[in-house]
């Protein structure tokens, strides 16, 4: 079972803000940094020679990053964010067992499944089940025998189950592949902290950027730079732009 970290949080994606309830409030979080804020450091520039998966994802409710539940068969309209950039570029890891995120929004605790598959083979590589008991983020590490290969593209899909039970309804997925580049490991290494994490968001590496800032706030909770490159880097990209404070406090408290 992987380790589910739960935040009430307020996201914006597609345009639309969505707010969340917390401790008898409505919360509603905004993206725009304040003036005496530092520059951020962190640029997600994604490399247009290294593609994207956008022709390979599937539209609509059902197949893309982003997926609900069906209203009519909710009493809450269930919402599935997979923690991707919405244009589906830079879907890279260095790392041979990277993390993988995604928010879910619910009004009921529910189960999600976590399936790693490569798309030329009929079984999945490896699955896992992750209890969800209120709105939040989840995470899967990708253990130790299961490695990706490096040049091998592959799918990782969330199943929501909409209503607490067994059926998975709503689908999610997107992609990663794994990258060797020597001379990019090697200034990697030579740096640190924030640095690491601007170096793989300027060559568009999108899994190891996001896991450096999230493991650096739950290592720094209390450093307002961390959470404002966090809170940046996924509004660059689309995705929901995560109210850090509650994010940390029911992610890494426990």
């Amino acid at each position: 079972m992987s380790k589910l970290f739960s935040a009430s949080l307020a996201i914006a994606t597609f345009g639309i803000v969505m707010v969340s309830h917390v401790g008898g409030q409505w919360l509603e979080f905004s993206s725009a940094a304040s003036a005496n804020q530092p520059q951020q450091r962190v640029r997600w520039r994604p490399n247009p020679k290294m593609g994207s998966a956008r022709s390979t994802l599937s539209g609509g409710r059902r197949g893309s990053a982003v997926a609900r539940c069906d209203a009519a068969r909710s009493i809450k309209s269930a919402t599935l964010t997979l923690l991707v950039p919405q244009t589906h570029q830079g879907l890279f890891t260095t790392a041979a067992n990277p993390t993988f995120f995604w928010h879910t929004e619910i009004d009921r605790p529910t189960q999600a499944e976590f399936i790693l598959s490569d798309p030329n083979r009929a079984e999945p590589i490896f699955t896992q089940t992750v209890d969800i008991d209120r709105s939040g983020i989840s995470r899967v590490e990708l253990p130790a025998e299961f490695a990706l290969k490096a040049g091998t593209r592959y799918r990782w899909t969330v199943l929501l189950a909409c209503n607490g039970g067994a059926s998975k309804e709503v689908i999610a997925r997107s992609f990663v592949e794994r990258i060797e580049n020597a001379q990019l490991q090697q200034q990697i290494n030579s740096r640190s902290g924030l640095d690491r994490a601007a170096k793989f968001a300027a060559e568009g590496i999108w899994y190891d950027a996001i896991a450096i800032l999230i493991e650096m706030a739950q290592q720094n909770p209390n450093n307002p730079q961390i959470k404002a490159e966090l809170r940046s880097l996924l509004s660059q990209v689309g995705r929901p732009s995560i109210e850090v404070a509650y994010l940390l406090e029911a992610m890494f408290g426990s």
